[in-house]
């Protein structure tokens, strides 16, 4: 599951590792990224696709992105 913001400059994805831990992508058209490791991987990837959908959907994107993951209860850490 990705999705690229409508005016093109953003993009979220969730990836899951060969270790099976699953990590929300965001990047930027500047060419930042920033990955949030998903704590716990009995997380219910229905629920991270809908926190994706609601973050790729807010004004700032990142910030929604964020709240709508911790609205859900998904604790995550950021990952170098």
């Amino acid at each position: 599951m990705a999705y690229h913001a409508k005016n093109g400059h953003e993009f979220i994805g969730l990836r899951i590792r060969l270790t099976g831990d699953m990590q929300v992508v965001y990047d930027t058209l500047a060419g930042k990224r920033t990955i949030l490791g998903i704590k716990s991987r009995a997380t219910n990837r229905g629920t991270i696709d809908d926190a994706l959908r609601e973050g790729i959907a807010s004004k700032n994107v990142f910030t929604g992105l964020v709240n709508a993951l911790s609205s859900r209860s998904i604790e995550v850490e950021y990952v170098d």
